[in-house]
């Protein structure tokens, strides 16, 4: 098995690859002047098993089409096993229809991905179940330990861990255990046709206490945000905000600074300035507990 690095993931999938001991199958891509991307492989793949490794962040459109060609060009060119890794995928909101006359957007990246010749997808904490129905064989990545990891090191052992909606828990909890801190949730509020966020208080006890507000996904910060201003009121000591996908679109992180937070974390799931933690220990774990590598 050799490892394809998509131009999304450079510096995780060159983690990932060091930590694996695998070789590299080169890439060139470029774009042509009217918007168009071109894809090729720069080895010979004959024979040859890949780790293909590409996130759909932002241009997510143009990223989708570079995984997309890059199965493609392997597959065509008499590559073997297209293993695929998504640290971040597209759509993952978009995972059912909420209002008439949608489609549910997540499902149809499935289904053209597969459709490109990927033989089997692990995604980092993909958005829902929902979101990862489509893919036929799949595995679902759980970076928790590389937060908690960061926390411990950082005096946030037995800190009080906060989802900042109800369904976003599982993940809170999991942080809390591995760091032996507390546990609570904010109720949150979205309206289906403005896009509005409001929180209310769900269960939250961390008065006086240090806590990380964790989410997988943070956007605009609107439900961050609102979620903070609960936290504060409870009597929280020191704010923490963390995710797994850090967009932070327009000026979202500057928000979050001034509403209190006094550090955030993001993982190389998304590649920016903002993403300051690595999750390519949990990925080769996972991979490695699934006989992938």
């Amino acid at each position: 098995m050799k490892v394809i690095i998509g131009p999304a993931s450079k510096g995780l999938g060159e983690r990932i690859r060091l930590l694996s001991g695998l070789g590299k199958i080169n890439v060139h891509t470029k774009e042509f002047p009217d918007g168009e991307v071109y894809v090729r492989l720069l080895d010979d793949v004959k024979s040859v098993d890949a780790l293909i490794i590409q996130s759909l962040s932002p241009p997510q459109d143009r990223n989708l089409m570079i995984l997309l060609q890059l199965i493609s060009a392997f597959k065509a060119n008499g590559g073997g096993n297209a293993s695929v890794v998504i640290p971040y995928m597209a759509y993952a909101r978009q995972d059912k229809m909420f209002l008439s006359g949608e489609t549910a957007s997540a499902n149809l990246v499935a289904k053209i991905i597969e459709a490109a010749g990927a033989d089997r997808v692990a995604l980092v904490e993909p958005h829902s179940e929902h979101a990862i129905q489509g893919f036929k064989n799949r595995i679902v990545i759980d970076v928790t330990r590389s937060f908690a990891k960061y926390y411990i090191e950082n005096g946030f052992e037995k800190a009080y861990v906060v989802a900042p909606d109800k369904n976003a828990a599982v993940r809170a909890q999991r942080l809390a255990e591995m760091i032996k801190g507390g546990f609570g949730w904010v109720e949150k509020v979205r309206d289906k046709e403005t896009g509005g966020i409001s929180s209310t208080e769900g269960e939250l006890n961390p008065a006086g206490r240090k806590a990380i507000l964790i989410d997988d996904i943070i956007s605009t910060g609107g439900t961050i945000i609102e979620a903070m201003k609960l936290l504060k009121a409870k009597g929280a000591s020191q704010i923490s905000v963390a995710c797994v996908h850090g967009l932070f679109i327009g000026n979202a992180y500057d928000k979050i600074r001034n509403a209190g937070a006094s550090i955030i974390i993001s993982s190389d799931t998304i590649e920016n300035q903002y993403s300051n933690i690595s999750v390519a220990e949990d990925v080769v774990r996972a991979l490695r507990e699934k006989n992938w590598l």
